[in-house]
């Protein structure tokens, strides 16, 4: 590379990246990428052909969100262009992502990145295909078990354009994967056990394809269950047993609501199979179900109301509609 494009392309990497670092970013920003003169920039590696550089700026979708920074220990990057070309990088923490800067032919590209969704976390990640939206291979994620509430992961597309000689500075909202749920059930009499498993769950999301409304992830219309087991009894009330903020799979595409399969054995045998029919669970959201034990029926319409912004799910506080013994 010439030296004269070497001194523009370290130009624009001081006032396009460095500038924004020392503000501290913008709309939430993680982390974005720094270099300094020092910095030697690769040999061109493309036969002579026109090349650029990508370099990543990670942002939270939900800021709550950024306490996770200093525990994420897998960091994947995919890049594919029309072109053909295809690249990836992991890391194994968002600081050590801060210097990379990938060179590529001039082009378009999109990048798909995940964040702690490695299997040695519990995930399971397949990619085949071509798909009709975008350049990346058809990428979608599953669970080992579909019941071990994994730690929380992150995902995130974006598109870029490469230009002779620049740098791209390519933004990542990254948004969570699952929803996460709790369950308090009040007023159980001693000895008796309740259990949960949630039905109609999604067996994969699309990570690579978008949603009716433009955003990146689809659950699968394939379904499976995630079986919990028993309850706990909370530290301060033995009567109160709690599923306490298990993470699965959102439900699956083309059902409308959620079914939970509550089981409950009193502690002289007696088992009820009772079914709770809620809303819809969606990507990364919060769900919270409180009910009290007597209620319990063998079918329940449970309908929801929003708690706060940052959550953006539902909590249902025991309001039964339609309730039936048949």
């Amino acid at each position: 590379m010439k030296t004269s494009i070497r001194k523009r392309i370290k130009t624009a990497l001081i006032s396009n990246i460095l500038t924004p670092l020392l503000l501290g970013g913008v709309g939430g920003g993680l982390l974005t990428a720094c270099y300094h003169d020092k910095h030697e920039f690769q040999p061109n590696e493309s036969d002579e052909e026109s090349v650029g550089y990508v370099t990543p700026q990670l942002l939270w979708e939900n800021e709550s969100d950024s306490v996770a920074i200093s525990s994420i220990d897998n960091l994947s990057f995919q890049i594919k262009g029309n072109n053909g070309v295809t690249r990836s990088r992991s890391f194994s923490s968002v600081k050590g992502s801060a210097d990379w800067l990938q060179q590529l032919p001039v082009g378009e590209y999109d990048i798909l990145v995940t964040a702690d969704m490695d299997e040695s976390s519990g995930y399971q990640l397949f990619s085949s295909g071509s798909s009709s939206s975008n350049s990346l291979t058809p990428t979608s994620v599953s669970l080992q078990e579909y019941a071990s509430s994994p730690r929380q992961s992150w995902y995130a597309v974006t598109h870029v354009t490469i230009l002779d000689g620049q740098i791209t500075v390519a933004d990542f909202t990254l948004q969570r994967l699952l929803p996460t749920l709790t369950v308090n059930v009040t007023g159980v009499p001693s000895g008796t056990k309740v259990a949960i498993a949630v039905e109609k769950v999604a067996a994969g999301v699309m990570l690579t394809e978008k949603d009716a409304n433009g955003r990146y992830g689809v659950p699968m219309s394939e379904q499976t269950i995630a079986d919990f087991g028993s309850l706990s009894p909370t530290a301060d009330d033995a009567t109160t047993l709690r599923l306490d903020g298990k993470r699965l799979l959102p439900t699956a595409a083309g059902e409308s609501r959620t079914q939970l399969r509550i089981t409950t054995t009193a502690a002289d045998g007696n088992v009820l199979v009772s079914t709770a029919d809620c809303p819809r669970m969606e990507l990364g959201m919060y769900y919270t179900m409180d009910f009290d034990y007597a209620s319990l029926a063998p079918y329940m319409r449970f309908e929801a109301m929003t708690i706060s912004d940052w959550q953006e799910g539902w909590s249902i506080t025991g309001e039964i509609l339609n309730p039936t013994n048949n």
